[in-house]
């Protein structure tokens, strides 16, 4: 029966990860953006269109494979101490414990991804906000002289050539580049502070994360430079990304099953050193 239980529960986490990406594929592949009007004289959306440096693949193949690593590093250095949460059966077959541990954790990691990343591109289409270099790549002219009476024109017709950049120009908040950069780097942070502890060294787990931090923070400033996002735009994908990273990582992922209670202090560590008073004896 045990068995049985844990083919279930991988079973039911494939399928609430296709619950969650489903709706994000759909909207990335039908959605159609709220078109948004612009002012006459708004210089913060005439700025030069920029190729980006940091593709959204890119960005994917680097974050889940900085976690992959990490977890699995971490995992198997645990199993070797005698930390670890020892070997499974499923189906009849033995699964180490590093391998059971990597999979939940990076199963969590994604389907916390997959929800940011909703949030994030569902925003986008609702708000449909126009990105720096929306002016460069749509070219607009409008219908209408006459309805232009705040210097606000709704109805214009794009003339650019390229439909999709078009598109995408209307994509600007929130930055889910920022959003999954620093999603990837709260969570890698969360992680090895509970879980990735080496007493060789007091300040290298702390090199490598502020090493992630940086890189989520690079990121964010890099989609500002080449003209994709407003800085309003990061800093609100910024939030996206570490809040869900907090809540999934403490109340999904629930880092107190590592013999953490009530805080994420190392455990050989006593909460009170000093002796106890006599009377309370």
């Amino acid at each position: 029966m045990a068995v049985d239980r844990l083919i279930w529960k991988i079973v039911l986490d494939f399928v609430t990860l296709l619950l969650v990406g489903f709706p994000l594929l759909a909207i990335l592949l039908w959605g159609k953006p709220y078109e948004r009007g612009y002012f006459e004289f708004d210089m913060s959306i005439r700025l030069p269109f920029k190729q980006e440096s940091i593709s959204e693949g890119l960005l994917a193949g680097v974050g889940f494979g900085l976690i992959v690593v990490a977890i699995i590093i971490t995992e198997v250095i645990r199993d070797k101490r005698g930390s670890g949460i020892g070997e499974k059966f499923i189906n009849g077959a033995l699964v180490p414990g590093w391998v059971w541990e990597s999979y939940v954790t990076i199963g969590v990691f994604t389907f916390g991804a997959a929800c940011q990343q909703l949030v994030s591109n569902t925003s986008k289409y609702v708000i449909g906000r126009l990105r720096p270099h929306f002016y460069d790549v749509c070219l607009p002219v409008p219908n209408q002289s006459d309805q232009n009476v705040l210097g606000y024109i709704q109805n214009y017709t794009c003339t650019g050539n390229s439909t999709s950049l078009i598109l995408e120009a209307r994509l600007s908040f929130p930055s889910a580049h920022s959003s999954f950069a620093m999603y990837t780097a709260i969570f890698f942070i969360f992680y090895i502070q509970v879980k990735g502890r080496w007493r060789g060294s007091k300040l290298l787990r702390h090199l490598a994360q502020f090493a992630a931090l940086l890189g989520a923070w690079y990121v964010g400033l890099s989609r500002v430079v080449e003209h994709k996002h407003h800085w309003s735009d990061v800093a609100a994908g910024f939030l996206i990304g570490a809040m869900f990273a907090a809540l999934v990582f403490i109340y999904v992922l629930k880092p107190k099953k590592y013999g953490l209670p009530g805080s994420w202090q190392d455990p050989t560590m006593q909460a009170n050193p000093l002796p106890r008073p006599a009377l309370a004896r």
